[in-house]
């Protein structure tokens, strides 16, 4: 998880294109950005995120910036970037919503459906993407298996998916991906199974995609076994409960379709 700086250290940056600031929520959730704030103006409200320019992942900000007018049915709208001074940042549209509920029951489930549905048929955007068999090459033997010609978010973490009462925003597109369309349902049923779901009840609603009654069932189950391995990885690095709850899930989706 990436520390958070004070916001006020960039408040001189963010005021260029914002005017002054007359009220600012630090938001704590996420975990790709240094400063994450919601600011609110005399002209409306605006959320930052960002990262120092010789940050890592200082890419992702700007692979963010230019995917997002491909996406702007379903996610908020970039509304000014700034790359200097030490920073990168990104002011997006503010939606007033609350983290998305995956527990079984939940009614937000259906407004995600149908948000991940939009997204699914998006064409993939012509920019430069990461690719899915390359992305997960390091945890399998057959990476060519998720190839595919679909825009992926991948990163289905709660906080990515803002609810209102109408609809899911789905935020964050710090990892936009090239792949097969049933990777971002694929993933999305280890947070699922995650968060209460039985396996196969998990499946029934990645099966409301299109995509999912079309995939290779060797294809899926060797992605299961990659995000297994994937999320033991990352839960013995970071040892936070929510990654061991992450690396169980994918354990018992493998066993599931195994």
């Amino acid at each position: 998880m990436i520390q958070r700086v004070n916001w006020e250290d960039l408040r001189h940056l963010i005021e260029q294109h914002t005017g002054p600031v007359c009220h600012a929520q630090p938001v704590s959730e996420g975990r790709n950005s240094e400063v994450a704030v919601i600011v609110r103006t005399d002209s409306g409200t605006t959320f930052v995120k960002g990262l120092r320019e010789d940050h890592p992942r200082a890419w992702t900000q700007e692979r963010e910036r230019l995917v997002n007018p491909y996406v702007r049915p379903i996610a908020p709208e970039l509304l000014w970037s700034h790359q200097g001074d030490g920073w990168s940042l990104l002011g997006f549209e503010y939606i007033a919503g609350r983290s998305i509920d995956y527990a079984p029951g939940s009614a937000d489930l259906l407004k995600l459906t149908e948000a991940m549905q939009r997204l699914q048929r998006i064409d993939l955007p012509p920019i430069e993407l990461k690719r899915a068999e390359q992305r997960w090459a390091a945890y399998t033997d057959r990476p060519e298996l998720f190839a595919g010609d679909a825009l992926l978010h991948t990163e289905w973490t709660p906080s990515n998916v803002l609810v209102t009462d109408d609809s899911a925003w789905i935020i964050d597109w710090a990892w936009p991906t090239r792949g097969a369309a049933w990777i971002d349902p694929a993933c999305w049923v280890i947070w699922l199974i995650a968060s209460g779901h039985p396996p196969a009840e998990a499946e029934t609603w990645a099966a409301r995609m299109p995509s999912w009654s079309s995939a290779p069932y060797q294809a899926v189950t060797e992605f299961a076994c990659a995000q297994t391995a994937m999320w033991r990885g990352i839960a013995s690095d970071n040892g936070e409960p929510w990654t061991r709850d992450m690396a169980e899930a994918a354990h018992r989706w493998t066993e599931h379709r195994t």
